[in-house]
């Protein structure tokens, strides 16, 4: 009998892919915050991972950015979708630095941001 390898269901194709596919609804949870000094905007949680209030002075909280944060992670996510299911089936350590700067020039910028904030 041939061997099949198990892969867990976490890390299975099928799975990353239907991730992929709800994990750009997430971006309603972001909202837009301009830097006073800078005027560089960046993207904010605005709803806790666990329910706990935050800080939201200074962010803005709107379909309009909620809807073009969306359908920039939608092109991310088709553009780059060979790639991203790649690293996150192999438990690959820094996988958002490693596909920042590796595999693509989308982020150079975020290298800054903290992990639990992708």
């Amino acid at each position: 009998a041939q061997l099949v390898p198990q892969v867990p269901y976490a890390r299975s194709e099928a799975h990353l892919t239907e991730l992929l596919e709800r994990v750009c609804e997430k971006m309603k949870e972001y909202g837009e915050k301009v830097d006073p000094s800078t005027h560089r905007k960046s993207y904010v949680r605005v709803i806790s991972h666990d329910g706990t209030k935050m800080d939201l002075s200074g962010v803005k909280i709107d379909g309009d950015v909620a809807s073009s944060l969306k359908f920039a992670c939608e092109s991310i996510a088709e553009e780059y979708e060979d790639e991203l299911i790649e690293f996150l089936s192999h438990e690959a350590d820094n996988v958002k630095d490693r596909l920042c700067s590796k595999r693509t020039d989308l982020c150079d910028h975020a290298l800054h941001i903290p992990h639990d904030e992708l």
